[in-house]
């Protein structure tokens, strides 16, 4: 899960998973609200997540994902 300040827009969702899906251990990147593990944490609460299940060992793909999420539009 990837914390962000603002939500991705959809053609960027799709185009990470279109990207990256070699990192993407099972499923896909999906754009979503707090974990129920973090809803006690109100100053973390209302921001928006990608989650997705990575594969642990290609750092420098993950390293590339943080920049494509960085230069993607938001909504």
């Amino acid at each position: 899960m990837i914390r962000l300040n603002r939500c991705l827009s959809n053609a960027a969702i799709t185009d990470l998973n279109r990207r990256f899906a070699d990192i993407v251990r099972r499923g896909e990147i999906v754009q979503g609200t707090a974990l129920r593990q973090e809803r006690n944490e109100p100053d973390i609460r209302n921001l928006p997540r990608l989650i997705f299940t990575p594969f642990r060992d290609r750092f420098g793909r993950f390293r590339d994902l943080i920049d494509a999420i960085n230069s993607s539009p938001t909504r």
